[in-house]
């Protein structure tokens, strides 16, 4: 198993009661992580929902957030305000803190092993219902280069079938080849189209 990193609390905003994930029996990979922000007199007009496609799971699940998760929940919160539900999904199901263990499952075991047999119909499920779509699976950090593409490509077709809604990507200063990852963002950082 791969190693997995520190937790964190949940943004403030988040409800934790609503926080739900979707695991392999093995809880080697995370399909889904959902959650919905507080709801109270102030939020009322919260109610669209959003998804945010990131690399790979690490440490989060339905009780604790890990720093990638807990900088998205922020910018979300933030930047969306009519959000009253909040969707991660990734590209690889495999849960690891560190990408190139991505790297070492993949090369071992192949593409299916760090998808996970359920990930594209989460995508799926998850894409349907959501109102605005957010890419920030960032670059290959040390995952093999053909093999990182082709998911993206796969990825792309998914949200492509499954999605009519604005797809964002956060951008700082520098340009980035992919859409930058949820953990590089500042929460000053632009909203801009991605293009599928």
């Amino acid at each position: 198993m791969a190693r997995i990193g520190r937790q964190v609390d949940h943004y403030s905003e988040v409800d934790i009661q609503s926080i739900r994930a979707d695991f392999s029996p093995d809880r080697q990979h995370r399909f889904t992580l959902t959650m919905e922000y507080s709801n109270n007199l102030l939020n009322k007009a919260r109610t669209r929902t959003v998804t945010v496609i990131l690399k790979n799971p690490s440490a989060a699940d339905e009780k604790r957030s890990d720093s990638t998760i807990r900088k998205v929940e922020t910018y979300v919160w933030q930047h969306f305000p009519d959000a009253r539900n909040l969707n991660i999904l990734n590209i690889f199901g495999f849960r690891a803190t560190d990408a190139k263990e991505v790297n070492i499952k993949l090369s071992g075991e192949g593409s299916a092993a760090v998808n996970g047999s359920e990930n594209d119909r989460f995508f799926a499920e998850i894409l349907e219902k959501s109102d605005y779509v957010i890419c920030a699976w960032g670059g290959p950090s040390g995952i093999d280069g053909k093999n990182y593409n082709s998911r993206i490509t796969a990825v792309k077709e998914l949200i492509s079938n499954n999605y009519k809604g604005p797809v964002f990507q956060v951008c700082g200063s520098q340009l980035t080849k992919e859409p930058l990852h949820g953990l590089m963002w500042g929460y000053q950082y632009e909203l801009k189209p991605f293009t599928i």
